[in-house]
């Protein structure tokens, strides 16, 4: 490599290669060159081409005594102060520099011309954390030759890069600027001092003639008028304008289910149109897409969590189309400037395995990983929701006990909808008559979803607005929501005389179901049934309903279905005039003892009973969760037993405090209770509403995780199953927490894009689409004349 002082003088000493060969020279030349007033780098230069590491005495105190904190200081300092030099000649080091001695020196005066005092201070650099080849002398004389120069954590950086970032529209092709130097990661390289150092002033000399640095230092010689936190803006304006026109594009797409690949040719349009746009493939937008999601998250859960928001963490577990085990997360939380609790998507991640121990640690590491820390749930997580699945909510292994013993205070809940339609079910198993309307149904799902000969058979006499009744008809009394049952029974109902047509020509044993009239009656029944299970399930999958309303609902639901015991349905009122009716003539109508009615009452007694068990007092615990949160509900209190202050509603009060990890305050709840004795319509103390929001918080239902696992069916098609877990998630993401397209601002998302050193829409050096191949025969007819 050759002599280390050498190289440092060639590449750094602002004197030159001039400079050095003077210091070897004869006595006279020396004096003379330190008579003549020398600058601080030459002489500190002495100290680091003799491989001192430490000022030396000679050096520091006697020709710089008592440095001044800055460098115009200090030549101030000079002109009132004396300089010494040598006179003797004769014992010289072995770098060929002459010995200082003090008893040699003699003063001289020399008038110093003052300089503006520079940025950078012997102070500062005593502060610094310097690379491990350099001491504070050099490390103070590389930031005064290099202005641009900014040594941090022991890495050097470049100052002026890290403040424009990007050249705009002075870039050029194969021209840009060092990441490592933006973002001060340069270290020097090699195994001994000498090449590390020498590793390091190759560096600094490379980057401060590279044609990137130089179009930054004119850059900011453009923006002087302005100030430097100015300059990467104004500067960027017209590439930040073309990246968020790429932006929106992505953000469409998204939003509308479109494959990102539709990218091209939206961009190809606005080419034609005269915009210019680099990011045009669909690898671009994939990264677009994850920088939003990754940006909207951030800043909600932000949020989120400096608020103290109280939470409830709803799961579900499904495959894929790739048959991949999937977890979707989603939060409900209160916050204090929202009026009702808002449900968020968190993630969708993959699945290791199904195991209740795999479960609970994807959800608690996914939760961490967006600032959820365990110490954030232990104080804030007041419930977790899920479906009835043994390996959810299995009280010896289940993710409840898990989460349990993780989270001792939170409460369990089992999802209501899921509960409702197993309450059905359990009824129905218990009556072996049913099994014949089951089958019947189950046997018309197969035969018209088999094949489309099959539906066209039977719809091309039918009228057209039978065809949608037709092809509703699925299975019921299955692992489905009410409502779906309800949608294929009602198929049935309308198609009845239809199907009766179709079955006496191809399947005589279901015409003869059909031609039985205790069928008829039990269809009948079972849509009056499921009509009364849709109208609960469908409320309580709203939104808006809560604990306390939930339990109202279910209880209406249960006198409903008393009162159908009683009465008669609306749909078996029907059954003598349809008989009657034009539309049924052609059915003849008998009482075969093969196929009995359902017990109607029996059926109807089973239904409330299990409705009982399963929604109102499924865990032991649940009944005393009412009662607690029945003290912010007036509607509720035994008032003939109230007296002011209430004892037996304040020994409640203290538990509920521990449910809902909030504190009430006893006077607001004292005086929640002496003004509704009074009135009704009363203020709420501010303690009592906010206690009323969190119990709102608490999920009753997993509908969210349903439909997410929808938008997820919707999003991943068969064309789309190429896509990751994690890019579906992503695109779920914008599709449930983004704005419309119309109030989403793009900008704060192209600049974090920006300021994470991601390219921008005018940069060249970016991957390019592929072009289409024509044949010459398909240009070559369109020069036809």
């Amino acid at each position: 490599m050759g002599d280390p002082g050498s190289e440092m003088v060639e590449s750094v000493s602002p004197a030159g290669p001039e400079a050095s060969e003077s210091t070897a020279d004869e006595n006279e030349d020396d004096i003379q060159f330190v008579s003549e007033g020398p600058s601080r780098p030459v002489l500190e230069y002495i100290d680091l081409v003799c491989g001192d590491e430490e000022p030396t005495t000679y050096h520091s105190d006697i020709l710089f005594p008592k440095m001044p904190k800055r460098q115009g200081d200090f030549l101030r300092f000079l002109n009132v102060k004396k300089l010494k030099t040598e006179s003797n000649n004769r014992n010289k080091n072995h770098c060929g520099l002459p010995k200082l001695k003090e008893s040699h020196f003699k003063y001289v005066e020399k008038p110093v011309i003052e300089e503006k005092p520079s940025c950078s201070s012997k102070e500062e650099i005593d502060n610094l954390v310097l690379p491990d080849c350099w001491n504070e002398k050099q490390a103070f004389m590389f930031t005064e030759q290099y202005k641009w120069l900014e040594i941090k954590e022991g890495k050097l950086g470049c100052k002026d890069c890290s403040t424009v970032r990007h050249l705009g529209s002075k870039a050029e092709k194969h021209v840009h600027v060092s990441k490592e130097w933006i973002a001060y990661l340069v270290t020097p390289n090699g195994s001994n001092k000498t090449t590390r150092q020498a590793s390091l002033r190759k560096k600094i000399k490379e980057h401060d003639i590279s044609k990137a640095h130089g179009k930054i230092q004119d850059l900011l010689k453009e923006s002087t008028n302005d100030s430097i936190s100015n300059i990467g803006d104004k500067q960027n304006n017209k590439n930040i304008d073309a990246t968020v026109k790429v932006f929106n594009v992505v953000y469409s797409l998204v939003k509308h289910n479109r494959p990102l690949s539709d990218i091209e040719g939206a961009i190809e349009l606005q080419e034609k149109n005269g915009e210019v746009n680099c990011l045009n493939t669909r690898y671009s937008a994939t990264r677009i897409a994850e920088h939003i999601a990754k940006e909207m998250k951030m800043k909600i859960f932000k949020n989120i969590i400096e608020e103290n928001a109280k939470i409830c963490v709803i799961i579900d577990e499904a495959s894929t189309v790739s048959k991949k085990s999937t977890l979707v997360i989603y939060l409900q939380c209160t916050a204090q400037s929202v009026p009702a609790p808002v449900m968020l998507f968190v993630a969708l991640k993959e699945l290791v395995s199904t195991t209740a121990e795999c479960i609970v640690s994807t959800l608690l590491s996914t939760l961490n990983d967006y600032g959820f820390t365990n110490e954030y749930l232990k104080a804030n997580l007041i419930a977790f929701c899920s479906d009835g699945a043994n390996t959810m909510l299995g009280r010896k292994s289940g993710v409840a006990t898990k989460m349990l013993e993780n989270f001792p205070e939170i409460i369990i809940w089992n999802c209501l909808n899921h509960r409702l339609q197993l309450s059905l079910d359990d009824s129905i198993s218990e009556i072996k008559h049913v099994n014949h309307f089951k089958i019947f149904i189950d046997k018309i799902y197969s035969i018209y979803h088999q094949s489309n000969k099959n539906q066209n058979k039977l719809l091309e006499p039918v009228a057209k607005d039978l065809e949608i009744e037709i092809v509703k008809i699925g299975r019921v009394m299955g692992p489905r929501w009410a409502a779906c049952s309800l949608q294929a029974a009602t198929a049935v109902w309308c198609a009845y005389p239809i199907l009766y047509l179709h079955f006496s020509h191809s399947y005589s044993g279901l015409a003869n179901r059909l031609a039985n009239i205790n069928f008829l009656q039990d269809l009948a029944l079972m849509i009056d049934i499921l009509e009364e299970f849709s109208l609960l399930s469908t409320a309580l999958q709203s939104r808006s309903t809560n604990i306390q309303k939930a339990q109202k609902l279910i209880k209406r639901t249960i006198r409903a279905l008393e009162n159908l015991k009683i009465g008669t349905g609306k749909h078996e009122s029907q059954i003598e005039g349809l008989i009657k009716s034009d539309k049924f003539k052609d059915i003849p109508f008998n009482k075969n003892k093969k196929f009995k009615a359902l017990p109607r009452n029996l059926l109807l007694e089973n239904i409330i009973q299990h409705m009982n068990l399963r929604l109102l007092s499924d865990r032991q615990y649940e009944e005393s969760i009412f009662n607690y949160f029945d003290l912010l509900e007036p509607s509720t209190w035994p008032y003939e037993e109230i007296t002011s202050p209430w004892v037996a509603g304040e020994k409640k009060l203290f538990h509920l405090c521990e449910l809902l990890k909030y504190e009430i305050d006893l006077k607001d709840f004292r005086e929640f209770v002496s003004n509704n004795i009074k009135s009704n319509n009363v203020s709420i103390p501010t303690t009592i509403q906010k206690a009323k929001k969190i119990v709102g918080t608490i999920a009753i239902n997993s509908a969210e995780a349903e439909r997410g696992f929808n938008l997820m069916n919707i999003i991943c098609t068969r064309v789309r199953n190429s896509l990751t877990v994690d890019h579906i998630s992503d695109l779920m993401t914008i599709n449930l927490l983004g704005k419309e397209l119309a109030d989403w601002d793009a900008i704060p998302f192209v600049k974090s894009w920006s300021n994470c050193n991601h390219r921008l829409a005018t940069d060249t050096r970016v991957r390019q689409k592929s072009s289409k191949a024509f044949y010459e025969n398909q240009l070559a007819i369109w020069n036809l004349k």
